[in-house]
């Protein structure tokens, strides 16, 4: 077959401009420290690294979620630590205030600086984060979430919606409590029922060491223990209205057992004094600090408004316990978290570590590999060249 000139200059360019390519293509793999400089590269390869960059990003998003977590979290172990320590001032107050060798006066004392700290929990309460957010305010994070009113009631504004942040593709973790869970969800009693001492009873009796004996059989209903004399009692199922046992008697510091439920009454009940026995609720830690205020302002001036008082101040203490005890499972729940967040970050950095190497493997040049090529590249480019030159020169009448 005839080669004529013109195919053989087009051959040798195309041949030398390829060469051309090449070598500036190693020249680009050894700057860059890259073999792929461009998705045509190597396609495949390509595409897997966009994918490994879009989960590192991700990876980076959620270390940072991470972190934020962890402060936001720590800074609720600071403030529940607060209202911890404010409890257990008050709890100290009040116990200093059960005493009978103080006087009203005195327990008056007790009531206003009691009241003080029910401004200390209202504030602990009303924290801000570093963004300015409210983190008791569920997602209402710009409403103050705990405001009183002149008569000092304290009601809460925010949200039931608990903040998360994202952890990784498959897991979140909340990075607070809400204010009404935190402060308000407090159950009163033992947790299940609280005994009662009706306020116009004029005996000395008193109700107390309320236990759940038998949780199976136990009824969420009103119950009341009505005294039909001083040494006889009925106990009426109000819920149903029905009574559960009659002319019962009665002795002093005896237990008394029914529904699944014991407890028991002390002191001296008069005819017609009653005792109630109904299913705990949701009481505030700012309404048990306003009750425990208020019972030190009433004080006492005979036996029975005595007994009444003792009774009320029994009670708040079994309230704060309530709350002390609210706040320790808080503050469990807080720590368990962190060390959540600190495991799940532990993941994230391996699993980043592991794309790392996958996207190393994927796209970083082997510099041995390029360097080798880049010589031979360069030496062919330098061949063809030189022989591009000679052919230039050929030509018939160069022999004639």
């Amino acid at each position: 077959m005839r080669v004529t000139t013109n195919q053989l200059y087009s051959q040798t360019l195309n041949r030398i401009l390829d060469l051309q390519a090449s070598t500036r293509d190693a020249t680009n793999q050894i700057s860059g420290g890259k073999r792929i400089t461009r998705p045509g590269d190597d396609p495949v390869a390509a595409g897997e690294v966009m994918q490994i960059k879009d989960r590192t990003n991700a990876a980076a998003q959620f270390d940072r979620n991470g972190v934020q977590a962890e402060s936001r979290l720590t800074q609720v172990d600071d403030v529940l630590g607060g209202v911890s320590n404010m409890l257990q001032r008050v709890h100290d107050l009040v116990l200093q205030g059960r005493s009978e060798s103080i006087s009203n006066a005195d327990r008056d004392s007790i009531a206003k600086e009691i009241r003080e700290q029910m401004e200390v929990l209202v504030d602990l309460g009303n924290t801000r984060n570093a963004s300015g957010e409210y983190i008791f305010a569920g997602a209402a994070v710009g409403t103050r979430p705990f405001t009183s009113d002149a008569l000092g009631n304290v009601s809460y504004n925010g949200d039931q919606t608990v903040r998360e942040l994202q952890l990784s593709d498959t897991r979140t973790i909340a990075e607070s409590f809400t204010g009404h869970d935190a402060l308000f969800a407090v159950r009163n009693g033992n947790g299940t029922f609280i005994g009662g001492r009706v306020a116009t009873n004029t005996g000395t009796g008193q109700i107390s060491d309320n236990t759940v004996i038998n949780g199976a059989a136990y009824v969420a209903h009103d119950f009341r223990i009505s005294f039909t004399s001083a040494t006889t009692f009925d106990i009426i199922d109000d819920t149903l209205g029905a009574n559960v046992a009659t002319a019962q008697p009665y002795t002093d510091g005896a237990a008394i057992s029914f529904n699944g439920s014991q407890v028991t009454v002390f002191g001296a009940p008069n005819a017609g004094d009653q005792f109630t026995v109904t299913p705990s609720q949701n009481q505030s830690m700012f309404k048990t600090l306003g009750n425990i205020a208020g019972a030190f302002e009433k004080g006492y001036a005979n036996s029975a408004e005595q007994a009444n008082f003792g009774f009320d101040i029994d009670r708040t203490i079994e309230a704060l316990d309530r709350s002390m005890e609210k706040v320790a499972e808080l503050r469990s729940t807080t720590g368990a978290r962190l060390n959540s967040i600190a495991a799940q970050r532990d993941v994230n950095d391996q699993v980043n570590l592991n794309l790392q190497t996958l996207r190393s493997k994927l796209e970083d040049v082997d510099l041995a590999k390029a360097i080798t090529q880049l010589s031979q590249e360069s030496t062919a480019l330098s061949a063809a060249q030189q022989a591009f030159v000679k052919v230039q020169g050929l030509s018939l009448f160069n022999y004639l």
